[in-house]
């Protein structure tokens, strides 16, 4: 089980969890309070690998959604999953099973909001991040699916809609924001939170120095500990 306290609430939102599917991280927390602070009204929100269905389940949960939540990931296991929550909140739930937006042709949406995996695949499986058979399949920079995407994402906004990712710099933040730069004409940044690697992660030089070396991932020391950090961006189609 997952509780999660919205920014100002006291009652916990909770959601079944299953091996198999993807579990929410702290970077799931900071998303959700940084499209709490850009969505200004409901809107027709799209959660893109939804998981268990933490995010737009929470965004529905404080008033954000108009009409239905849609969501969908590739793993079916998380498609039932998050249908199973968002029954038990009693929320109106569109879940589809596909990769990135092939289940949503012909959709436009004011708000695609995208928690699938961006992390260097070196990093991913060393970390407890991932449950046994969920794979990153991010690649060794971490990019590839978040770049498609950003490059696919504009055909799915409604004019004047946004869309809201987090970049970690566990994955080369460069090409991601050279795609965000080609595809969109404005963005900015709307939360930032630094992380301290788990020691599991910071023992490993022999997998984090090549990486840092050619920048596929950005880290840094601090009071003697590896650091990591979350941007999340807001981009205007």
């Amino acid at each position: 089980m997952y509780q999660y306290i919205p920014k100002g609430k006291k009652e916990p939102f909770s959601f079944e969890l299953e091996e198999g599917v993807f579990h929410p991280t702290d970077t799931s927390g900071v998303l959700i309070e940084a499209c709490s602070q850009a969505i200004l009204s409901p809107k027709k929100i799209l959660d893109l690998g939804c998981g268990c269905g933490l995010v737009g389940i929470a965004l529905a949960k404080i008033g954000l959604c108009k009409g239905a939540v849609y969501a969908s990931d590739l793993s079916r296991e998380a498609v039932e999953l998050a249908c199973k929550n968002a029954e038990s909140m009693s929320i109106e739930y569109v879940a589809r099973c596909g990769s990135l937006f092939e289940p949503w042709s012909g959709e436009k949406f004011d708000v695609i909001v995208d928690d699938v995996a961006g992390i260097s695949d070196d990093i991913a499986k060393i970390s407890s991040w991932y449950p046994q058979g969920v794979s990153c399949g991010a690649g060794r920079d971490g990019v590839k699916w978040i770049v498609r995407i950003i490059e696919q994402s504009r055909d799915y906004l409604t004019e004047g809609g946004m869309l809201i990712f987090p970049v970690l710099s566990l994955s080369n933040e460069d090409k991601i924001l050279e795609a965000l730069k080609a595809t969109y004409p404005s963005y900015e940044v709307l939360a930032k939170k630094d992380w301290f690697l788990p020691d599991a992660i910071a023992e490993r030089q022999d997998i984090l120095t090549p990486l840092i070396n050619e920048g596929s991932i950005k880290c840094r020391k601090k009071y003697g500990k590896w650091i990591w950090h979350t941007h999340i961006y807001k981009a205007n189609g």
